[in-house]
């Protein structure tokens, strides 16, 4: 694999858009720049060609048949953390997993069915884990910002034993047929609503999305097997229902010993939380911000360079804030997976 390169501001500018609209032409990139389309072809030919940068399709996870996302912090006790890390990674549930140091050796982002596949999997499947001395849980009750810009492209989705959304199989319980939870978000409205999750074809449309969102939709149309009308006006639909999002993203390995960070904040009145959480996902630097139910009220995710770094974001952006009681931070040293396309996608009019 090559090595990441440096992108300069012309890269930058396209990325945003890309962001905004991973299959933005390549003629409106350039209009909207002032360059040529051939300039933009070529720099992003390059830039994917070095593993800078990847446009995909993210898929939210109750579209793909989960209806809950949790933050599972585990210590270990007579084995290595990273070897319970590895064995964690080979459960499709598992999108996110991190060797960390902190007051837990390992955090972990994952998906659950329910709450009966929830509770197999926590109290069982993790906790009966050689090395697993204690597994802390928390619920999302509501993500207000889940971006993910920038992630580690060596423990992607394109390794075929770190793949969550396209290896598993989808959940069939007659309880994520439909998902009719009507979580309501920290505005008080409710969001997600009765979505279905995506079906046999929609999935495999994903999975070739989650490889090369650019791909036309005549390739993807040949290579399963159905009309182009019949991809076009599906990723038209999937789009519109916020079942997937197609993006840019980045390669965190172009930022010279960047690590992930986990910020969690306690408040002094449960009240408070949805306020201050607000005020976090505000931060350009948070790519995560959820209301959780568990360890603490809110959990956020950034990239910081090193532990001073880390301590210096918290004290003076977080811990600062009004209504905020304490903080607890992990620091990641190990990233064992992580996999991309499975998020959890907000409305893009959603007031922070």
């Amino acid at each position: 694999m090559n090595a990441a390169i440096e992108l300069d501001d012309t890269d930058e500018r396209i990325v945003e858009l890309l962001r905004r609209d991973g299959r933005m032409a390549y003629r409106a990139i350039a209009a909207e720049l002032g360059i040529t389309e051939a300039t933009v072809r070529t720099r992003v030919r390059r830039m994917e060609q070095s593993d800078a940068m990847r446009v995909v399709a993210v898929t939210d996870f109750r579209a793909a048949g989960y209806q809950m996302m949790l933050a599972v912090g585990l210590t270990v006790d007579g084995r290595a953390p990273l070897e319970v890390a590895e064995a964690l990674a080979r459960f499709p549930e598992v999108f996110s997993i991190n060797v960390v140091i902190g007051s837990c050796d390992i955090e972990t982002l994952v998906v659950a069915e329910d709450q009966s596949a929830m509770a197999e999997l926590i109290f069982r499947r993790f906790a009966e884990l050689p090395g697993v001395q204690r597994v802390s849980s928390s619920l999302a009750v509501d993500v207000l910002k889940n971006q993910p810009d920038s992630v580690p492209f060596h423990k992607t989705a394109r390794d075929p034993a770190n793949n969550t959304f396209g290896g598993a199989h989808p959940p069939t319980s007659s309880a994520s047929a439909m998902n009719t939870s009507g979580i309501a978000d920290s505005a008080g409205r409710e969001y997600g609503g009765a979505r279905p999750v995506l079906d046999g074809v929609d999935r495999r449309i994903v999975e070739h999305l989650g490889e090369d969102a650019r791909t036309s939709n005549r390739q993807i149309a040949d290579e399963i097997g159905v009309t182009e009308g019949t991809v076009r006006s599906r990723i038209k639909r999937m789009q519109e229902e916020r079942q997937i999002r197609i993006t840019a993203v980045t390669n965190i390995d172009r930022y010279r010993g960047a690590a992930i960070a986990y910020v969690w904040v306690a408040v002094e009145r449960s009240e408070l939380a949805p306020a201050v959480a607000r005020q976090m996902a505000a931060m350009k630097e948070f790519g995560f911000v959820g209301l959780m139910m568990g360890r603490y009220d809110i959990l956020g995710i950034t990239m910081v360079r090193n532990t001073e770094h880390l301590a210096r974001f918290v004290h003076k952006h977080v811990a600062s804030l009004a209504g905020v009681r304490g903080t607890e931070s992990s620091l990641g040293v190990n990233f064992v997976k992580h996999d991309y396309r499975m998020s959890r996608i907000i409305e893009q009019d959603r007031t922070l």
